[in-house]
């Protein structure tokens, strides 16, 4: 499936504005987050698994924009669709939720939900993996690594290439973790 430039192009101009002057945990703009994670959705694609390219790709690229602006739900709705708005509600974690609930509630969300937002959520948590920072603590570390392995494990079936993609990442972040103990 050849992906609808334009409505990625429409969903890559929310997101730039949504998340304008905000950087990544690595001190990056934060745009480069949600720009790798619908890279992964296209290298998956590339690797020649099957889904809606679209819907995963643009859930991937908005994912973040509830959470960290005042982009609401029905907007993405209006502007992208139901599935969209949907997929990314899933995604959203709920703040009335205790933190230590959050990922795990949003997981079970993602799961009854097509198997595109299984894929994003999968290219989130790999381009959020970058090399961590030396002067992260070893805890830091180990919660990142814990909360990637219940995503692989509540969510691998949706994608093979993706799954691999983060073993990957989760077995580079424990190797740093085995460096640094």
């Amino acid at each position: 499936m050849i992906p609808n430039t334009d409505i990625f192009h429409k969903a890559l101009r929310l997101a730039a504005w949504a998340h304008y002057g905000q950087i990544t945990k690595f001190a990056d703009p934060y745009i480069t987050h949600p720009v790798a994670a619908s890279y992964e959705i296209l290298s998956a694609s590339a690797a020649g698994e099957k889904a809606d390219i679209d819907l995963a790709a643009v859930c991937s690229i908005l994912h973040d924009v509830v959470e960290k602006s005042d982009v609401s739900l029905s907007s993405i709705k209006k502007d992208f669709g139901k599935k969209v708005a949907e997929g990314v509600g899933a995604m959203t974690k709920n703040p009335n939720l205790p933190k230590n609930e959050q990922l795990k509630d949003s997981l079970i969300r993602i799961l009854e939900q097509p198997k595109e937002i299984a894929m994003a959520k999968l290219a989130d948590r790999i381009s959020s993996m970058l090399p961590p920072p030396r002067d992260w603590s070893a805890e830091k570390i180990e919660t990142i690594v814990s909360n990637a392995e219940l995503i692989h494990r509540m969510l691998k079936e949706a994608s093979p290439f993706l799954s691999k993609r983060l073993e990957t990442k989760i077995d580079m972040y424990r190797r740093v973790l085995e460096n640094r103990l």
